[in-house]
């Protein structure tokens, strides 16, 4: 019988976690969850179902991938390495072209502009 390893993870982590799953030989099913997204009708989180057998042996790796999803990323300068950023609300035009679909951070320390 299977059963749910984790819950309302986005694409990216059911992937990262499948993959962790099967490089440990537990085997996992991705399936959408969660309210329907316009217009195709599917959900827009994903959860993971393991075999009710397997539970204890990814139970570590769930709850290490769960741990590693809820701490907060620290954002540091490619260029001097200082945690001192910020996400830039104000962008010329050609920065909100170049940058389009990601977020645009500055540095208090040196002034650079990067992508995160």
């Amino acid at each position: 019988m299977l059963i749910p390893a984790a819950h309302y993870l986005t694409y990216a982590e059911a992937v990262q976690l499948y993959n962790e799953l099967l490089d440990a030989g537990i085997s996992a099913l991705v399936k959408t969850c969660g309210p329907p997204s316009f217009p195709f009708g599917d959900g827009i989180w994903y959860q993971l179902l393991i075999e009710e057998a397997d539970a204890a042996g990814a139970r570590e790796l769930v709850e290490s991938f769960e741990t590693q999803r809820a701490t907060v990323a620290v954002v540091r300068c490619p260029r001097c390495g200082s945690t001192a950023t910020r996400i830039l609300e104000q962008r010329s035009l050609w920065q909100r072209l170049y940058y389009a679909g990601t977020t645009l951070y500055g540095c208090a320390a040196c002034s650079r502009n990067f992508a995160g």
